[in-house]
Order: structure tokens, then C-alpha cells, then sequence
């Protein structure tokens, strides 16, 4: 009686795994997916409206944790959306020999996050354009290379990465919230106080997703 059902129970769970490999690769199976990632890659855009940066970067609250994740976002989104062929493959071969096993990818974006922490580069990036174009293509490059060097980090590796997020983002933020002054010439204490406040909290949101990820149990060989 298994004779049978044997059969036609793997070509029941190659249809599934077809069916899901064709929702992946097949652009019309999945367009809310696309959609959201095309709407995320296009987020920098907004910048360019003159009262949108102004009412973002008034704030320096909204200027580190909704500007730079945006911007970060959006490098992520584009690298999701590069085709398997043409001159983006190529470009994508060519990362993947300078990222070795995702390496290049984690130590630039914690190079980028522990750049602009510092609260001078903040005030220049109001001042001058060139260190805001700067800020722009940083955070940009650095979400564009980690969304492909994540899926090939160690599982120690991603770990190490949340880890050292997390202690600058809460040594930060406990600066910024500790500081009997301002740090920023543009920036109100207050505002800088409650920046140090979220800096904090978002600190505490990547030790969980550390923790998260060192209580994953091991992929089974």
C-alpha cells in the first residue's frame, strides 16, 4: 500500500518546490514583493525634495534613524533588484572577489555606521555639500554590499557584526544622552538627548537580534 502513495507523494512536494522556485525567479508570481522593494530602492528620491531633507535633517532624530536607514535600505533594495545578467552580474562578480565570505561587505558597513556617529560629521553634512553627497553614497554603497555579502557570513561572523552594531550604537547614545552640552551646532540638547535615547533602544534591538541569531540552532549538514 506505500508502493503508491510513495510516488505520488514526492511528485505532491516537487510541485510545491516548483511552484515556489517559479514564485522566486518569476517577477509576475511576486509583485507586491518587487513592488515594495522598488519602492524601497527608490527612497533617496525623496531627498530631493528641498522641504522633505529640510523637515528630516532638522531633526537629529530623523536625520540618524530615519535618514541613514533609508538610505541604507535603498542599497539593499537596488542590489535585490540587480538582473542575474548584463553588466550588473558582471559588477556583482567582481564584488564577490574583493567579499570574501561576506567579509568586506560586514566591515564596510560598520565602518560607515562608526564614521557617522560622530557628531562633527553630522554638522558638515548640513554645511557642505560634498560630505552630504558623501553620507548619501556611504550609506547607500555600504546597504548595497551587505545585502549580498549577509546570506555568505559565518553565523560567528554575523553575530560578531550585530554585536559590535549594537556597543556603537549604545556607546553613542549614551554620549549623545550623557553630554552636559551640545555636540552638534545644529542640534538642540534636547534633540540630542532623545537621539541618545533611541540610540539606545536601537542598540538593545540589535543585542536581541544578536542573541537571536547565537540561539539559532546550526544547519543541519
Amino acid at each position: 500500500m506505500n508502493g503508491p502513495a510513495l510516488p505520488a507523494r514526492r511528485e505532491r512536494i516537487a510541485g510545491v518546490a516548483g511552484a515556489e522556485a517559479i514564485a522566486e525567479t518569476d517577477p509576475i508570481a511576486r509583485p507586491r514583493t518587487i513592488a515594495g522593494t522598488a519602492a524601497i530602492a527608490c527612497l533617496p528620491l525623496l531627498l530631493l525634495w528641498p522641504a522633505l531633507r529640510h523637515a528630516i535633517e532638522s531633526r537629529m532624530l530623523l536625520h540618524m534613524l530615519v535618514e541613514f536607514p533609508a538610505l541604507l535600505a535603498s542599497g539593499w533594495a537596488v542590489r535585490r533588484m540587480c538582473p542575474a545578467s548584463g553588466p550588473m552580474r558582471a559588477l556583482s562578480l567582481a564584488w564577490r572577489q574583493l567579499d570574501w565570505r561576506g567579509w568586506t561587505g560586514a566591515t564596510l558597513l560598520s565602518a560607515v555606521t562608526a564614521v557617522w556617529m560622530i557628531p562633527t560629521l553630522l554638522d558638515l553634512a548640513l554645511l557642505t555639500p560634498a560630505v552630504a553627497a558623501a553620507k548619501h553614497g556611504a550609506w547607500w554603497l555600504a546597504g548595497w554590499a551587505i545585502a549580498d555579502s549577509w546570506g555568505r557570513l559565518d553565523p560567528e561572523l554575523r553575530l560578531w557584526m550585530l554585536g559590535n552594531l549594537a556597543w556603537m550604537t549604545g556607546t553613542a547614545g549614551l554620549l549623545y544622552l550623557d553630554a552636559p552640552q551640545r555636540l552638534c551646532v545644529n542640534y538642540l540638547q534636547d534633540d540630542q538627548r532623545l537621539t541618545g535615547i533611541a540610540l539606545i533602544a536601537l542598540a538593545l534591538l540589535l543585542g536581541a537580534l544578536g542573541l537571536r541569531e547565537a540561539m539559532r540552532p546550526p544547519a543541519s549538514p
